[in-house]
């Protein structure tokens, strides 16, 4: 019996041994095949092929970013004053809790921007997208009224809105940049963040006059082969995905102007319908009533509809609106890397035509690119990795902001809707007597 026991214990043992390995097995070959899984794979964009690349959450392995060091916020304390813009900024710095109060304009940001680009050494990196400056003269002003009212529309568009989405845009740059793990600990960010005043900048930051070939090299190494067949695909799915998330960005625009010309219509009815014919008894003074009644109702439904494209605006709208820079910043990224294949594609060819007395410092020469291209990849991929996380995130959040906005606008248009209908009821109109009607007369 003893025996039979022993035998049995170990046939249970080895039997769970056996399991335990081909599990083991069975999460490394799993692991492996999600590492070499790009974009293009699989995702969440589609349920179960996807014949775009998208990413999924099954291949978004990547590091616990490090914890931000600031946190940022606008303030509405915008100042104009010429052409100059300055905007107020509550900057937290986590570690000791205090709250400093900054002011800065649009260039310094530009400025902050080109100096944590050229400094960077990492041609890996995705640099957060910096959003187009703010309009300050009447003619760009003009122009912004034109494109969102309409053409022959002649009105102009306050500053305040403009100034709001500017101060949206700029702080979501610095809060990308705050929580990049390598730019967010950058010294020059903590010059910018710490010091009451703005970090001396010159009057025009200027190129070399090799930027204009450089751009056109660089542009003309797009088509060439990867060599990662992650990338490659991930170069696929850049190209697919700029082209339609800037065509959605210009449709979701042009549908919120279509509806800010809408209110203005309304605004401009409800406006005429305040005028008044002369005399205030009578048929006239009913008439001047009941115009009265629909104009307050019209005014109610214009605040709605304004509400409404606000809150489109400031959720789903802003957010393709900067996807679409940032698609192009993974993509400018995705540009130096494949520059770097180009140059080490040349390296190597230049080792085989090398002479005898040339042939080791070709190969040093090399060695030095595959050297870069590899360190550039590993950035670039953990890069990618995480900018896809943060876009899913982003983007979900978004969605979600929209979808519960558009309820709740909905609601309360509805309601104000059914105030108006009733108040519009409530009216005593009297009736006249159809012989009574003098068509020379108001009684």
């Amino acid at each position: 019996m003893m025996d039979e026991a022993e035998t049995q214990l170990k046939d249970q043992i080895t039997d769970l041994d056996l399991k335990q390995k081909s599990a083991t097995e069975k999460d490394s070959t799993d692991f492996e095949e999600e590492e070499t899984r790009s974009s293009s794979t699989e995702g969440p964009d589609t349920p179960d092929q996807c014949s775009s690349p998208s990413p999924g959450p099954a291949m978004l392995h990547s590091e616990a970013p490090p914890v931000p060091l600031y946190t940022v916020r606008f303030t509405d304390n915008v100042s104009k004053s010429g052409d100059r813009i300055e905007f107020t900024i509550n900057v937290r710095k986590l570690n000791t809790g205090t709250i400093s109060t900054i002011t800065r304009e649009y260039e310094d940001l530009a400025f902050l921007d080109h100096q944590l680009i050229t400094n960077q050494t990492k041609p890996g990196l995705i640099f957060p997208p910096l959003p187009p400056p703010p309009i300050v003269d009447p003619s760009g002003a003009e122009s912004r009224s034109r494109q969102i009212l309409g053409s022959s529309n002649r009105n102009i568009l306050g500053d305040s809105g403009m100034w709001a989405k500017n101060c949206r845009e700029l702080e979501k740059y610095l809060e990308l940049v705050v929580q990049h793990p390598v730019l967010g600990i950058d010294p020059l960010l903590q010059q910018f963040l710490d010091n009451k005043d703005p970090p001396p900048r010159p009057n025009k930051v200027r190129k070399g006059w090799l930027s204009g070939v450089k751009t056109k090299w660089e542009s003309r190494n797009s088509s060439a082969r990867d060599r990662d067949e992650w990338f490659s695909k991930e170069r696929e799915w850049v190209a697919a995905y700029s082209t339609n998330i800037k065509d959605a960005s210009d449709k979701f625009n042009e549908m919120i102007a279509s509806r800010s010309r809408l209110i203005q219509q309304v605004g401009h009815l409800a406006a005429a319908l305040n005028i008044t014919v002369a005399g205030n008894e009578g048929a006239n003074g009913m008439y001047n009533k009941l115009n009265s009644g629909f104009s307050s109702s019209l005014e109610s439904i214009k605040c709605g509809m304004e509400n409404e494209v606000g809150n489109e605006e400031t959720s789903f709208g802003n957010c393709l609106e900067l996807y679409t820079r940032c698609i192009n910043a993974e993509n400018a990224m995705l540009m130096r890397r494949t520059s770097l294949i180009v140059d080490a594609d040349a390296a190597l060819k230049a080792v085989e035509k090398a002479k005898p007395n040339r042939e080791q410092e070709a190969r040093d020469a090399s060695d030095e690119c595959e050297d870069a291209l590899e360190k550039c990849s590993s950035v670039a991929k953990q890069e990618i990795k995480r900018f896809h996380q943060q876009r899913l995130a982003d983007f979900r959040s978004s969605l979600i902001s929209y979808v519960e906005g558009e309820v709740r606008c909905s609601r309360e248009n509805y309601a104000d809707i059914l105030k108006s209908i009733e108040k519009m009821k409530s009216y005593p109109v009297p009736k006249i007597s159809c012989s009574n009607l003098d068509p020379n007369h108001n009684t």
